[in-house]
């Protein structure tokens, strides 16, 4: 699994940040990137963007941290091609994290594009 992930962090407002995952998958339609930079704190809000390439529809995303746990604990399945969506952590789960996290995009067909931004606190 390879593709191309660039990662970009920022602050939304005070108190809150988010880091947004821009991939293009390889021919197998697989995206796989770990960041470079190790992060903490707690993901309240994932959004998916298809893009202008948009991937083939119920593409599926997790985003693991450093013992191979799903952040966003499987609410990241069965994306849509051409809307962009937004999911939250199911109720009374904590979803923390405290290191280098890794991207993995599964499904998404031969050269297609996404972004994937985690707001967290």
């Amino acid at each position: 699994m390879a593709g191309s992930v660039s990662i970009t962090y920022s602050s939304t407002r005070a108190g809150a940040k988010s880091v947004s995952w821009s991939w293009t998958s390889d021919s197998s339609g697989d995206v796989s990137g770990t960041d470079t930079n190790a992060i903490s704190g707690r993901a309240f809000r994932w959004v998916t963007n298809p893009g202008s390439t948009a991937p083939t529809d119920d593409y599926d995303i997790v985003v693991n941290d450093e013992d191979g746990v799903d952040l966003a604990a499987g609410v990241l399945a069965d994306r849509d091609t051409s809307n962009s969506e937004q999911a939250y952590p199911a109720a009374n789960t904590y979803h923390i994290f405290d290191g280098k996290l890794s991207l993995v995009v599964s499904s998404a067909g031969a050269t297609k594009e996404g972004v994937l931004t985690m707001y967290y606190i």
